[in-house]
């Protein structure tokens, strides 16, 4: 049985995330385990301790009150984080979805999701994390590294969920674009839907060759064109445009080097898209 891992917080992406994995769930008839973690911190740093200044004695008495503060801001957050996990388990069944788990951890987000995913078909995340302080048309911090580190599909969601009708296929004809290709003509998550295959920024002598294996992977089921321009430009104008629902393509494939010099178009991309984005490595 597939099994969608949706990461749930205390942002306001937790019920869209939520929506997400069932709608998912139902025609993949996967069990979604809703995953929730929370991140441990340093109580002093995070209340800017300055009791260096201090004597020995009224150091050791600030100490003790900052670690009491936080083993009740723990039991408040452990209690907190567990209601979280009811309601969206009580939403998913509300929506159809019967086998549901719940997973409850304290720890690192990135290091929690790379350990559960390893039973996972499918990772579902908000496009921004509780602890971002970033703009709406950034990612979190913690989103953007867990992307770049899962090695299964991340479906990256937005606020609010919206019904799933037209599907844009983000191709430059690579290894992990062709695997959207695939999930599109063989998964039951996106049958009956409309499909469009897009290759965005300069052409190149492949993009013929590269867009009839395309038409031959979706025949008759897709229209597959081209678009000026390059594609973190082209493709969120064009989502928004022609109304779009949902946007598939292939992630981080530039070399570590080049990302840390000159960004992502993956990133960039994401960042301008106000609509799902499922990810393939």
């Amino acid at each position: 049985m597939k099994t969608l891992l949706a990461c749930v917080d205390t942002s306001q992406y937790a019920e869209s995330v939520v929506d997400h994995a069932a709608w998912a769930a139902r025609p993949l008839h996967a069990a979604v385990e809703l995953l929730h973690v929370v991140q441990r911190t340093d109580a002093v740093a995070a209340r800017h301790d300055h009791s260096g200044a201090m004597g020995l004695g009224a150091k050791s008495a600030l100490l003790e009150e900052l670690a009491a503060i936080d083993e009740q801001q723990a039991r408040l957050a452990k209690r907190r984080g567990q209601d979280l996990l009811d309601a969206a388990a009580e939403r998913l069944r509300t929506a159809g979805v019967q086998d549901v788990i719940t997973t409850h951890r304290h720890g690192g987000i990135l290091e929690t999701i790379v350990e559960r995913e390893a039973d996972a078909d499918l990772v579902i995340l908000g496009k921004r994390g509780s602890e971002s302080a970033f703009a709406d048309g950034h990612l979190g911090s913690q989103i953007e590294r867990t992307v770049r580190e899962s090695i299964r599909p991340v479906m990256m969601v937005p606020k609010a969920f919206r019904a799933q009708a037209k599907v844009l296929i983000a191709f430059d004809g690579g290894a992990t674009a062709r695997q959207a290709v695939e999930f599109a003509a063989h998964s039951p998550l996106l049958q009956g839907l409309t499909v469009e295959v897009v290759s965005a920024g300069a052409p190149n002598r492949h993009r013929d060759s590269d867009q009839a294996w395309a038409r031959g992977a979706l025949p008759g089921r897709a229209v597959v064109r081209s678009v000026e321009g390059s594609p973190e430009e082209a493709l969120p104008r064009l989502v928004e445009a022609e109304g779009f629902d949902l946007v598939l393509m292939g992630a981080y494939g530039h070399s570590p080097l080049r990302r840390l010099l000159v960004g992502s178009t993956t990133t960039m991309v994401m960042r301008a898209l106000h609509v799902p984005v499922l990810l393939f490595r």
